[in-house]
């Protein structure tokens, strides 16, 4: 076993070169797109020449997006299967319907004109249905060019995160929301549930109908755990308990999960990365989970 895992991560270790030699060639393009378009702009809005920029601008873009995504889906292969087969059951890497959706939860999100998600992988936890993905939020606006006069509409990404839903199997008397306290929420004393916490009341926002009933789930042995959790969290992260036991958590982690980011990491760290951002999650549900 150990000598077939050592051959695979050196497969992956030549993978992962091979995708940063691609984005590399890619970016060298994406660089000359945007030299050869200015020219053009220099030269009194020379269209043609804009156009070539624009064409080996994104020709670039593509060779690094294909690059990436070559090197994602050949670490994900090596790694991912075996790592979610060590803490969930009846894995499906390709669930027909979602039970996931941002949409469905009260976790504050930034402003956003599309919501989209991707990734989907199912499985069960401890017995309790389970299913994660990653979010990915865009603003769009459109704008004239001044030298062609020609619309441009630009998608801007607000938002990339982790998300997971687990179905805890039981109810609960109230739906609860924590979500981080940013330095302007304390500043305008924005209104937040107060649980006589300190350490908790200064770090998280928490919203409920119910504040009464949203205190007995938040108990300070699960106010001390999710505390603990903050610390060790890869990006901000928010969590939305609905009254029929669903557990929504999302990370603003800037990536989604099983992401090679730049590809610099090494098999082994790459896959001890991927394993500590699930127990993350995984130790989160296990702060609501009945025991």
């Amino acid at each position: 076993m150990e000598e077939q895992m050592k051959a695979k991560d050196e497969q992956l270790a030549k993978e992962l070169q091979k995708g940063k030699q691609g984005r590399a060639g890619g970016k060298i393009l994406s660089l000359l797109g945007l030299a050869v378009a200015a020219v053009g702009v220099i030269l009194g809005g020379n269209l043609v020449m804009i156009v070539i920029g624009a064409v080996i601008l994104g020709l670039g873009q593509m060779v690094q997006s294909g690059s990436k995504g070559k090197a994602n889906q050949k670490a994900f292969e090596a790694i991912v299967p075996a790592l979610m087969a060590d803490t969930f059951e009846g894995v499906d890497f390709q669930p027909a319907q979602h039970l996931l959706r941002a949409e469905d939860t009260n976790i504050p999100l930034p402003k956003h004109d599309s919501c989209s998600a991707s990734g989907y992988i199912r499985g069960t936890y401890h017995g309790l249905p389970a299913e994660l993905c990653t979010v990915r939020l865009t603003d769009v606006n459109e704008i004239q060019r001044e030298e062609t006069g020609m619309w441009e509409r630009n998608e801007t990404e607000v938002y990339t995160g982790q998300w997971m839903l687990c179905e805890l199997g039981q109810e609960f008397p109230t739906w609860l929301t924590i979500w981080p306290r940013e330095k302007l929420d304390k500043l305008l004393r924005s209104s937040t549930i107060q649980t006589g916490d300190e350490a908790f009341d200064k770090r998280f926002n928490l919203s409920s109908d119910n504040a009464q009933a949203a205190l007995q789930i938040l108990t300070p042995g699960r106010m001390e755990r999710i505390l603990a959790l903050a610390g060790s969290a890869h990006g901000k992260f928010s969590l939305n308990l609905n009254a029929d036991g669903r557990l929504y958590l999302a990370v603003h982690s800037g990536r989604g999960f099983f992401d090679i980011g730049k590809g610099r990491e090494q098999p082994e760290i790459l896959r001890q990365r991927f394993a500590s951002e699930l127990k993350w999650f995984t130790d989160m549900i296990d702060v609501f989970r009945p025991v």
